[in-house]
């Protein structure tokens, strides 16, 4: 089995177990973030939006979706990892970042544009993803 075909189930059974937790925390602790990932979505602290992960090994793209929906207004960070130098580069609102081999592009903003939106990397023009602002 290969290592993702490992990692899903895992992260599965830690996102029912979490949903399972707390309940009703009004007072001061860490927000909580939704994850899109490659295979699940899951829960982090410290960053209090939404968070869409992509890996890119040479031309394959590993994302938990090829459409994300995101709420107008929504805080929004995009974390990709490379296998390359290249630069990723949010289309509509003109955001970018660099990404290298061990150095994750990390792009934090709020979505309030509605409209889809094609996050790529920029140079290769390799599609990642997509956001739905609505």
């Amino acid at each position: 089995m290969s290592r993702s075909g490992r990692l899903v189930p895992g992260v599965l059974a830690v996102c029912c177990l979490l949903g399972g937790c707390g309940g009703g925390d009004e007072g001061g602790g860490a927000a909580a973030t939704t994850v899109a990932t490659a295979g699940a979505a899951s829960t982090t602290a410290g960053f209090s939006g939404v968070v869409v992960e992509a890996k890119v090994t040479g031309n394959q793209v590993e994302a938990a979706s090829r459409r994300v929906r995101i709420d107008l207004g929504q805080k929004v960070r995009v974390q990709v990892e490379a296998d390359r130098a290249e630069e990723v580069h949010v289309h509509g609102y003109d955001l970018k970042g660099d990404v290298a081999p061990g150095k994750p592009a990390v792009i934090d903003f709020t979505a309030n544009v509605p409209g889809v939106f094609e996050v790529e990397l920029e140079e290769s023009g390799l599609k990642l993803f997509e956001l739905q602002v609505q």
